[in-house]
């Protein structure tokens, strides 16, 4: 049966070791624990655990020396609130707070944690670990590093051990919310699909009780946030259920949308009316005849990655204003990410961020009609942004013809899919046959992150309760026309 933990809310039975409550818990039953922690009197701090498990005469003494060696060296650095334990090669096996908390951890030698202060620090382990097909490209190096440049942000990374070998690597930013300090995936408000980097091995073995081993050990980190905040997960990591929804999850606000390609462009087509989409395109086309057609160009060099980048900054501007919506590409330091991102100099040749747009001539001037900003990873291609000019040529459908075209360039590449990201859009339902739901944790590393964490949910559940219901949404569209004295915006592919 499940419940829920007065301290903490976390949703299981028996004894809640991430808050240290066990009177929040009704019942627990031997039987049904996800694990078997070693009981603790309120005075018993991680130090005299660690002597309990070392006496000559202690039988967890077997278990134990099985992970971390026969000679293993227990020691405690100058921070007298902190206590290392380190095997005879040197390698860290477990990291826990000296209190009872962290004496919980101790029972659990198969996950060990640590902070790495500094990104750079990280970069070995993190590029080894993101060459697994399961992981997003928005949690790769070169992805992350990027964002953690934005000004004032604090960021740490969060390197998880299953018996000494790197298993979960969560790339952390902490900013504070309602005065609450949330620790969450760097870069998550512009990315379009988060997860923390698993290795393999992890991603097996992840059964509820390691899970649950997990949570004790970030709990006893002392990472600083209240709550650890893990939006946009998708419900599979590869071939396998994502781990986090083991725990308490709300639907996310927002879905995402995937074409699925085929080798062959017409047989992607087929599964979203194919006849349908070859006649939008030669309309498009014949709209274009009069100004000279068009041309399908990808940034190339530096100056080409601005020219693009800047008149889609203009763009998207426009289009928001006149929605009624805040720019979110106008936040200090936005611009400059996204030009790393799009940079060849920066990314040795190989930007992250590959440009693209349809252009024509307009009274002898080129012009940008439709702009998108394309990442790979694998055979998954993500649409991350896009804008369209629909003053120039206001029948064209720049927007459509562009996805028509860099989709028809995918299938030839080798991809498998066209996702479209995060977003619930018309243009892209009519694009895609697969919907997948997200969905967001909200780990409490403390009683005020627990509080914190079930406001966030409720919080997440209101936006998705407007945002899915056709009368909150018109409300909402008619509130924000008349803040503007406009009619709603007409929806489209920018």
């Amino acid at each position: 049966m499940s419940t829920s933990c007065i301290s903490c809310s976390r949703a299981s039975s028996g004894s809640c070791r991430p808050c240290s409550s066990s009177a929040g818990w009704p019942g627990r039953s031997p039987a049904t624990s996800r694990s078997e922690a070693p009981s603790v009197r309120p005075a018993l701090t991680l130090n005299s655990h660690l002597r309990d498990l070392t006496g000559p005469r202690s039988p967890k003494i077997r278990s134990l020396a099985s992970i971390i060696g026969r000679n293993a060296e227990f020691w405690q650095e100058r921070d007298p609130g902190m206590v290392h334990v380190d095997d005879i090669n040197g390698r860290r096996v477990i990291t826990a707070q000296n209190s009872p908390k962290g004496a919980c951890s101790v029972g659990h030698v198969r996950l060990s944690a640590m902070i790495i202060k500094r990104i750079e620090k990280a970069e070995n382990v993190w590029r080894a670990m993101e060459t697994a097909p399961h992981v997003t490209l928005h949690q790769t190096y070169d992805w992350a590093r990027a964002w953690a440049t934005l000004p004032g942000l604090s960021t740490l990374v969060v390197l998880v051990s299953l018996d000494g070998h790197p298993a979960v690597l969560l790339p952390l930013e902490i900013v504070r919310k309602f005065g609450v300090r949330v620790a969450r995936l760097i870069g998550s408000p512009h990315s379009n699909h988060n997860a923390p980097l698993y290795s393999e091995r992890f991603l097996a073995e992840a059964d509820a009780a390691m899970m649950d081993e997990l949570l004790d050990t970030l709990s006893a980190l002392n990472i600083p946030a209240d709550v650890l905040a893990l939006d946009k997960l998708r419900p599979m990591a590869g071939q396998r259920e994502e781990p986090l929804l083991a725990f308490r999850h709300v639907t996310s606000q927002n879905a995402s949308f995937q074409l699925p390609l085929k080798p062959d462009f017409a047989e992607t087509l087929s599964q979203i009316n194919a006849k349908r989409r070859r006649k939008k395109f030669r309309t498009s086309e014949r709209r274009l005849e009069p100004v000279g057609g068009y041309r399908h160009i990808t940034a190339d060099d530096d100056a080409s990655a601005r020219r693009l980048l800047g008149e889609f900054f203009r763009q998207k501007s426009l289009r928001l204003t006149e929605q009624g919506l805040p720019d979110v590409f106008a936040e200090p330091g936005i611009h400059d990410i996204f030009g790393r991102l799009a940079s060849f100099s920066a990314n040795d040749g190989a930007p992250v961020l590959a440009l693209h747009a349809v252009e024509i001539e307009d009274d002898g001037v080129a012009k940008l009609i439709a702009i998108a900003g394309l990442t790979r990873k694998g055979a998954h291609i993500t649409c991350q942004f896009g804008s369209v000019d629909d003053r120039t040529v206001p029948d064209a459908s720049a927007g459509e013809l562009l996805f028509y075209l860099m989709i028809e360039q995918a299938c030839a590449t080798g991809a498998e899919c066209f996702d479209f990201g995060v977003g619930d859009q018309r243009y892209k339902r009519s694009w895609c046959p697969v919907e997948t739901p997200h969905f967001d944790v909200f780990l409490p590393l403390n009683n005020r992150g627990a509080m914190a964490g079930r406001a966030m949910a409720a919080i997440v559940g209101a936006k998705r309760f407007v945002k899915t219901s056709p009368r909150m949404r018109a409300i909402a569209s008619r509130i924000r026309a008349l803040t503007l004295n406009e009619k709603p915006a007409s929806e489209d592919a920018g």
